[in-house]
């Protein structure tokens, strides 16, 4: 039996995201996710596995950054280390929500160009609420690749419906801000200023975009 999960691997991005000023001091090294607690009301806690650079580097730059307090080391391996930290501010926190729409969040590390999060995610209205989201608290988002769970995925070129990044990013944006509601939110030309492209190349990426999706599913 195929396996109709799909897996969305995002990119978001903000300079007040947890440990974002020390990865990009550092971007050799690379922080992943472990687990996260509340240990109260003020006291949210998070545990990084770190790895691929010069840990004492990794710790005073650590012990500047504005985004975590508390650091403590917890497992000091050959090549790795594991760290507790509190987060100092939960206003950029936005995995929890994409929790409460359902989606697991089964990876969470540090790129070079913000943190790379992989989630399984029960339908694309749910991934498109967390954009929003995102958007709402200022925190970029990007979708690298959506595929389903079985393997069959496209290396990044296209996505499960055979949108390429470029044509499903357009759709999304499009959705989001509500130019396929009636009355439409917006027009072509305000859709071409928030992808920042001309209007003409707005309106053909959207109509080689509907063609795809129309191939792919309704017209199989």
């Amino acid at each position: 039996m195929t396996d109709s999960r799909v897996i969305a691997e995002l990119t978001l991005v903000h300079p007040e995201l947890v440990l974002t000023p020390t990865i990009e001091a550092m971007p050799e090294m690379v922080a992943e996710l472990e687990y996260q607690t509340i240990a109260g009301p003020d006291a949210y806690y998070l545990f990084f596995e770190a790895s691929g650079g010069d840990f004492d580097q990794f710790d005073r730059l650590v012990a500047d950054d504005p985004t975590v307090s508390e650091p403590r080391v917890i497992i000091d391996g050959d090549d790795f280390r594991v760290y507790r930290m509190r987060l100092n501010s939960t206003e950029r926190l936005v995995l929890p929500y994409a929790a409460e729409l359902g989606m697991r969040v089964l990876r969470a590390a540090s790129g070079r160009d913000g943190w790379i999060a992989t989630l399984e995610v029960p339908d694309l209205e749910a991934l498109q609420a967390f954009r929003t989201h995102c958007r709402e608290n200022d925190v970029g988002f990007t979708v690298d690749r959506l595929y389903h769970a079985d393997g069959d995925e496209t290396a990044g070129t296209t996505d499960v419906y055979g949108l390429t990044p470029i044509q499903r990013e357009t759709l999304l944006t499009a959705a989001d801000l509500g130019y396929f509601e009636n009355p439409r939110g917006v027009s072509v030309a305000e859709l071409a200023d928030e992808l920042e492209i001309s209007s003409s190349a707005a309106s053909d990426r959207l109509r080689r975009a509907m063609a795809t999706l129309v191939e792919q599913t309704i017209a199989r």
